[in-house]
C-alpha cells in the first residue's frame, strides 16, 4: 500500500472513532439530564413527587388506625 493508502485508511479510522465518541457523549448527556433534578421535568423529579405523596399517604393511613 502506498502512503495515501494509508493516510485514507487512518483519515477513516479516526473518522470512526470520532463518530463513535460523539454518539456515546450524546447518549450519556441524554441519561443524565433525565437522572438529575431540573425543576420538575425530569425522571428524577417525578420519583422525588411520587416518594413525597407515598409518605403523606403513609402518615394519613397510620393516624387513622
Amino acid at each position: 500500500m502506498s502512503v495515501g493508502e494509508w493516510t485514507a485508511v487512518g483519515g477513516l479510522v479516526i473518522a470512526v472513532l470520532t463518530a463513535i465518541y460523539s454518539s456515546m457523549r450524546f447518549m450519556v448527556k441524554s441519561i443524565m439530564r433525565e437522572l438529575s433534578p431540573n425543576g420538575g421535568n425530569s425522571l428524577k423529579d417525578q420519583v422525588s413527587r411520587i416518594e413525597a405523596r407515598l409518605d403523606q399517604l403513609m402518615i394519613e393511613i397510620a393516624l387513622k388506625k
